[in-house]
Order: C-alpha cells, then sequence, then structure tokens
C-alpha cells in the first residue's frame, strides 16, 4: 500500500475520488496526494479509534488541516513496545515515490483518550467532516460499541462497509438515522480498493464539493454506486 500502488489501483478502478485514512495518524496523507498529482483526487483523512473503541473517518479540507488534526489525536497515544510491530505490522511513513522516510513511534493501533463527543469536535474545529465509521459491523462500529445510534453526536454521514451491497434491502435499517449514507472499501490491501464506492452527484471532485454533497446542498448529493 505504497502512494504510487494506491493511486494506480484507483485509476484502474474508474475512481475520481479516494480518502487516506491510516488509523490515527495522517502522516501519509501528502505523499498520496503528491504521487495523485492531478491524475486522482486525494483528500486527506484519518480514522480516529475513540476511547470507547469506536471507529470515526476523519476527512479534511488539505493536508495541512489533517496535520494539524493529526498530530492532537498523536498526543493522546502511547509509544510503541517491543512486541508492537510484531503484532500489529510496521508503521511506515513513507514519500510520495514509496520510499520510506521514517518509522512512526506511537501506537496507531490503539485507543486514543478522546471519547466519540471530543473526536467529533476536533474533527470540526479543523474543517473537517467526522463520518461514523462501518456502523454496520460488530466490532468498532458506534452501534457496536455503544448499542445505539448517538444521534446527538454531530455526524455528517454514516458509513457502510463493503459487506453491505449498495441499493440492498439492508440499507433501510441505517436510514432511519437520518443522515447521509456512504459505501467505502475500508481498504486494507490494493486488492480491496474499490471494492465499495459512492456516488457524488457534484461539479468537480474536491473536499468542498463533497461537503455540499453530504449537506444536500446546492444541488448536490450523494448515491449508491
Amino acid at each position: 500500500m505504497t502512494p504510487p500502488a494506491i493511486v494506480d489501483r484507483a485509476l484502474a478502478e474508474g475512481l475520481g475520488m479516494i480518502a487516506v485514512c491510516d488509523h490515527n495518524s495522517t502522516r501519509n496523507t501528502a505523499a498520496v496526494q503528491e504521487a495523485a498529482g492531478a491524475r486522482l483526487t486525494v483528500l486527506a483523512g484519518m480514522e480516529i479509534t475513540t476511547v470507547e473503541e469506536c471507529h470515526i473517518v476523519a476527512l479534511f479540507p488539505d493536508a495541512a488541516a489533517a496535520q494539524a488534526a493529526g498530530a492532537e489525536v498523536g498526543a493522546t497515544l502511547g509509544q510503541v513496545d517491543d512486541g508492537y510491530e510484531t503484532f500489529f505490522g510496521e508503521q511506515r511513513v513513507l514519500a510520495a515515490d514509496g520510499g520510506e522516510r521514517a518509522r512512526e513511534t506511537l501506537a496507531l493501533a490503539t485507543a486514543t483518550t478522546l471519547d466519540l463527543e471530543a473526536a467529533v469536535a476536533l474533527v470540526h474545529d479543523h474543517g473537517g467532516l467526522a463520518i461514523a465509521a462501518h456502523i454496520d459491523r460488530r466490532s468498532f462500529g458506534v452501534i457496536g460499541q455503544l448499542g445505539l445510534f448517538p444521534s446527538d453526536a454531530g455526524f455528517d454521514a454514516v458509513e457502510l462497509s463493503r459487506h453491505v451491497a449498495a441499493g440492498s434491502p439492508d440499507e433501510a435499517t441505517f436510514v432511519v438515522h437520518g443522515l447521509p449514507l456512504v459505501h467505502s472499501s475500508d481498504a486494507h490491501y490494493q486488492s480491496d480498493i474499490g471494492a465499495a464506492r459512492t456516488v457524488v452527484h457534484c461539479e468537480r471532485p474536491t473536499f468542498a464539493e463533497l461537503a455540499l454533497a453530504l449537506a444536500g446542498a446546492r444541488g448536490r448529493s450523494v448515491g449508491d454506486a
């Protein structure tokens, strides 16, 4: 999952916009944006793990906003120990060409000390969009972790995993929360990129247009692929 490989796979899948959402980190987002250039829109994002072990997809207007938010999230994490990489794998910080620039020493696979409300507020403070990640999953989805959907949390959308097919009757279970639905691949491997996707009806593939689409403003909208 190097920057060039991610971009090449996304283009091969016919995608026009993707988001890079590493767990509790934004350090690789700018490299993927550089690798993509003008060929593909790459949103700077992060998947935050709250203290309740809920996952939040955070999307930011640019890499600088993402990095500032990432620094705040990182400040709540501990350091890796001797057995961490053996269990969770290497945490490489990459350049646009795929070369390794550094190793991340924060324990990204662990939960932050941010509760759900604080994590959503942090995302919004940096101009971002907060999406309840893979709410159909028992593990790390807000419903599975909390036993209910927190309607007052301030989410901008809810995400369904690739295990809920677009247009399937199962979507009705999640429409009741009154938020736009997006389908995402949650790709941890190249082969998963494009496994789920969302159609964004907008003028151009940008963060600003996506924000309008999620809000259903100015004729923009999101829908099933």
